[in-house]
């Protein structure tokens, strides 16, 4: 979801302020029976085009439940969403396209504890993807249910591959690095003209939390604190980034990627053909289906680690989460939203549909109709893949992404000379930014 990044710039300090504030818990009863006339707001990232088609499945919510209306209001960034939650104005219902929120939400009591209306409604576990499900929980307590995500993987230049010989797109990580030589091209001056594969960290889509689950590196170990200077996946991630960006020359390569069209913008690289190969989320295909329609792409998962074969197919997840706010004053009317939309077939292939997201359900990634969008059906094969991951869920937010994602930087600019000893201290910042925040709390 595109709109995700643009909210992930202040996200470690608005969820450091929320976590261990005491939530205001109105004196509403957890449950509202009936069929009583009632009014729910729910808040969401959405604008525009995507505001409409979000606003159009919540009109099919209307008409199947007439005696609630929904009051749709879009463009809510995290800023305002965690303001809510501390004594602002506040919706029944928040949609946040960051499954990472869960770990701030949850134990902060941001969000209702869900669990009540999933034993009472019989909600089975059984009808998402285990990774979706795992998204909407942290510190022990459910509160909110997977709706819709974004799945990551390899986009690929049909014509510039088979220009350069190269039959079909690499299943390993050795391939991509070899792919990558093959389709490089630059002019007199050494400048790249076109990258096969541009590996710098934060550039596009390459961002710690989905490339750590695409070569299976661990962030935590079963008692909580940093696996990343004892998980070796970590460092076969460092090792081949590095290789790859010194056969560039990192300074090639930064004059590249600076030159290059941005993300999520008719002049993506990829898009005007001078990046043959790059990560991204399914919802790229709509962005070339409006803005580069003669584009000769295709879709497949993304490489798999060497020494991982039987990874080849998993993606990388982040999951779109629905939850309760603890100050809505019609808790039932929105559980009843929050789960139509999250278990509703007809509900996520409308919105996997419209927004070209992926749906969470078993069953509508089985959906024919989803599979026939073009480029889109090696996404719901993704989805499905048992080894396909979610981040996981901590009470600092993405931070532990963030101090990842500058050492990463550090390190491929040649900064950083002993990547074992840089691990190692990551690992004691992360245990540091999950101490500042659970201090006084139960972990």
């Amino acid at each position: 979801m595109h709109r995700l990044h643009r909210m992930l710039v202040s996200v470690a300090a608005s969820c450091a302020a929320l976590v261990g504030c005491a939530v205001a818990t109105p004196d509403v009863p957890l449950d509202q029976p009936g069929h009583k006339p009632v009014t729910i707001t729910v808040w969401s990232a959405y604008s525009g085009r995507e505001l409409k088609v979000f606003e159009d499945v919540l009109g099919d919510f209307e008409r199947e439940h007439p005696w609630i209306t929904v009051k749709s209001v879009g463009s809510q960034n995290n800023d305002r969403m965690v303001a809510a939650l501390r004594g602002g104005p506040a919706p029944d219902v928040q949609w946040a396209p960051q499954s990472d929120l869960a770990g701030v939400y949850c134990p902060s009591g941001g969000w209702r504890d869900l669990n009540h209306y999933i034993e009472r409604d019989k909600v089975d576990r059984d009808l998402f993807v285990p990774a979706a499900w795992r998204a909407g929980s942290a510190a022990g307590k459910r509160c909110a249910l997977p709706v819709l995500g974004d799945i990551y993987g390899l986009y690929y230049n049909k014509r510039l591959l088979a220009k350069a010989g190269l039959d079909g797109p690499p299943r390993t990580t050795s391939a991509l690095a070899y792919y990558t030589r093959k389709l490089t091209q630059r002019d007199a001056k050494d400048r790249i003209t076109t990258a096969g594969y541009a590996p710098l960290t934060l550039f596009y889509a390459n961002r710690p939390g989905y490339e750590a689950q695409l070569w299976d590196a661990h962030w935590f170990k079963k008692n909580g604190r940093s696996a990343v200077a004892t998980d070796p996946d970590w460092l076969h991630l460092l090792q081949w980034r590095k290789k790859l960006v010194d056969w560039y020359g990192y300074d090639a390569l930064r004059g590249f990627t600076a030159g290059a069209g941005a993300q999520y913008s008719a002049s993506n690289a990829f898009e005007t053909q001078q990046l043959a190969m790059m990560l991204d989320g399914e919802f790229r295909t709509a962005f070339i289906q409006n803005e580069a329609k003669d584009l000769d792409y295709d879709t497949a998962p993304y490489p798999a680690p060497d020494g991982h074969p039987e990874r080849y197919g998993a993606g990388a997840w982040t999951v779109h989460l629905a939850g309760i706010t603890n100050r809505s004053a019609h808790p039932d009317a929105s559980w009843q939203l929050v789960k139509w939309l999250a278990t509703d077939t007809g509900a996520q292939n409308a919105l996997a549909a419209g927004l070209h997201n992926a749906p969470t359900t078993r069953a509508a990634l089985r959906s024919p109709e989803l599979a026939k969008i073009p480029h889109f059906a090696p996404f719901l094969k993704m989805a499905s893949n048992p080894y396909s991951t979610v981040p996981p869920n901590t009470a600092a937010g993405v931070s532990y992404q963030d101090t990842m994602a500058s050492f990463m930087q550090q390190w491929e600019s040649g900064a950083v000379s002993d990547p074992r000893a840089g691990l190692a201290e990551q690992a004691r910042k992360i245990d540091s930014l999950l101490d500042q925040v659970t201090i006084g709390t139960d972990k």
